[in-house]
């Protein structure tokens, strides 16, 4: 059952909000060819853990040179960063929910002080209630941690269904069922089997998908003009 009015959303950054695959995929491959590594397409495939940030496996990609590798790759991404574009129609998303006073916050594996930058860069305006990056709690997505510290923050139980979390890939859904809080799909989903996302739409939490935030965006108004307690069919 999902509840119309949400007491916080949880928003995952690459690939959600922000559209910053360009630049991973660029910066990874100029410092893969700096420290004469496989090409992005093969090395991610052979040593990338899925269940972890991109940092965290640095260390499967560089060996003993994960510290330096991740330095140049930073300094790469950095070079690059005025390419970043927002997602279609990720505003307009944004704006509804903050004009309900739906308090909003970020949960993101990435760099903070990149996150940060791209943040300001993309939505200055935006009031986010909180932003967690890599290494702002002790673990990170797909661990409920980040989400627990959010919600503690904002003084909310995370065992409801009043926490929507938001996002493109398997570590958001898996965080949001660890979590306990509500999963939401945007896009195609990152690691996930057709098998994966069925099973996860048949369960007493079913994740909803959504094309992209135009699609999400229209069903969540149309939520909205029902004025129902709860919701309990899925997309």
């Amino acid at each position: 059952m999902i509840k119309i009015a949400p007491k916080l959303i949880i928003f995952d950054w690459d690939g959600t909000l922000a559209d910053t695959r360009p630049l991973v995929v660029s910066a990874m491959e100029n410092t893969l060819a700096h420290y004469q590594q496989p090409k992005w397409d093969i090395i991610k495939k052979e040593r990338r853990d899925t269940t972890k940030s991109l940092k965290e496996n640095f260390s499967n990609f560089f060996g003993e040179f994960a510290k330096q590798a991740y330095d140049y790759y930073l300094k790469t991404y950095v070079d690059n960063f005025i390419e970043l574009s927002a997602l279609t129609a990720a505003r307009a998303t944004l704006e509804y929910f903050a004009s309900r006073n739906i308090p909003l916050a970020i949960v993101s594996n990435k760099e903070k002080s990149l996150l940060l930058k791209e943040v300001n860069f993309l939505f200055p305006d935006i009031p986010f209630y909180e932003i967690l990056g890599n290494g702002d709690v002790l673990y990170n997505k797909p661990d409920p941690a980040p989400v627990i510290a959010v919600a503690k923050k904002a003084q909310l139980d995370i065992e409801t269904d009043e926490i929507w979390l938001i996002g493109d890939s398997k570590q958001d859904t898996e965080c949001a069922y660890n979590a306990g809080c509500v999963p939401i799909l945007i896009g195609q989903g990152l690691f996930m089997d057709s098998s994966y996302v069925e099973g996860r739409k048949n369960t007493s939490n079913p994740l909803r998908t959504f094309t992209g935030f135009e699609e999400f965006l229209n069903w969540a108004k149309k939520q909205e003009k029902r004025k129902k307690p709860t919701l309990s069919s899925s997309t």
